[in-house]
Parts: C-alpha cells; structure tokens; sequence
C-alpha cells in the first residue's frame, strides 16, 4: 500500500477498517480522525538516558545498627565466660574464674577480630548486617587494622565511639579513623565485599506484604 512503512508496521481504522500508515493522523477513505501512537521501535523508548540508571552505591551504619551489633559480640564474648564462671563458683575452684573465664573471654575476642580482618564482619555485624572494610579500596580490614581498631577502642574505654553516638547521620568513630576502616551497612546498601544479604534482626527493606508459602502441597479444588 502507498505509504506503508518499510518495516511493514500499519494500523486500522476503528470506523471503516482501511489500512493506515502507522503515523497517520485521519482516515484517507472515510475522514475519521485516527489517535495512534506509532509502534515504529524508538531509542528513546529502548534505551533510559544514562542519568536515569541507578548506581548502588555503599551506605555508612547508623549508630543503632552499630550499637545493636556491638551488644551482640559482647553477648558472644561472654556466652562461654559465664557458665564457666557459675561451674567455678559452684564447685569453689577460683582458678576457674581467674585463669579458665579471662582465657575463654580472650579466646572468643581473638576469633572475632581474625573473623573480622578476613571476612569484615563479625557475629554481631553479620546479624545486623553491617561489614567492616577499608575506607581506602573498601576491601577486608585485615588482621593488623582490626586488632588496632579493637585496642583503641578498649584503651579509651569506649570513648573513641562517642562520634558516632553524637551523631545523628552515619558517623565513623575515632577508632575507625585511626586505624583507616569503616562500617558499611550492607542491608540498605551495596556490599562491596560480596552479594547483598537481608540481615537476620533487620526488617526487611520491602514494605510489602511478606509472602508466606506452605512447605506441604495443598490440592486446589476446581469447580466445574
């Protein structure tokens, strides 16, 4: 048909049915006025512009979330400690609660920190979902910076952490600075050291309804 499109894209009349030109604006037979939109492939319409694709990028921790995770290290520190500590007192043997609690104490705090420097998280960050790397190439910390932040931290009795708590925004702390790392948090931002995972005591950052899905199969009646 004269003026067809190469490509062989063509619409129709709603009020007679003849073939139109895919960007015609009337009907050449009857005179009907044709709204169309041109199904010709755009670039446009193909491609978003480059501003408008996102670029997740890494997302400082709160001084909640930090908190949270730092109560919960102590809790893991300490789990071995006490039972130690009741068994000794129960039994009247002071050597357990001078010399077997302090070891078992240091014991768990040495697997945290080598925990932290190969992998940047620790039990508590790895439930809250925050990761600790370099502020440099936001790489693992290593051993050497996570054991210097740790110290400073407990040199100053935690005073060095007063920055993030005063804070309101996303704030590294003293012991952060000195030893060159930084916390991320990998729930609401992108994980550099690996796949973003949903934290086990974060709420899940979709506000939807969650889908709950049951493990047993159950037949669904069809009504004929």
């Amino acid at each position: 048909m004269p003026g067809q499109p190469a490509n062989g894209a063509r619409v129709d009349c709603p009020h007679c049915g003849s073939t139109l030109p895919v960007n015609a604006r009337f009907c050449g037979t009857c005179g009907h006025t044709v709204q169309t939109r041109s199904s010709v492939p755009n670039d446009r319409w193909q491609r978003p512009p480059a501003a408008a694709v996102g670029v997740e990028r890494v997302q400082l921790a709160g001084r909640g979330v930090r908190c949270s995770a730092f109560l919960l290290d102590v809790a893991a520190m300490i789990s071995p400690a006490l039972p130690l500590a009741i068994t000794g007192a129960a039994l009247g043997v002071a050597e357990v609660i001078y010399i077997v609690v302090p070891v078992a104490f240091v014991a768990v705090w040495a697997w945290l920190q080598i925990r932290q420097g190969l992998t940047g998280n620790t039990f508590g960050k790895s439930m809250m979902g925050l990761r600790v790397v370099r502020a440099t190439d936001n790489r693992p910390p290593g051993l050497g910076p996570s054991i210097q932040r740790s110290l400073i931290f407990v040199a100053t009795c935690g005073l060095a952490a007063l920055p993030v708590l005063i804070h309101r925004a996303p704030h590294a702390g003293l012991h952060d600075r000195a030893s060159g790392l930084t916390v991320l948090d990998v729930t609401t931002g992108a994980n550099p050291l690996g796949p973003r995972r949903q934290a086990a005591l974060r709420r899940s950052t979709d506000r939807g309804l969650n889908q709950v899905r049951s493990p047993i199969p159950h037949p669904v009646s069809r009504r004929g």
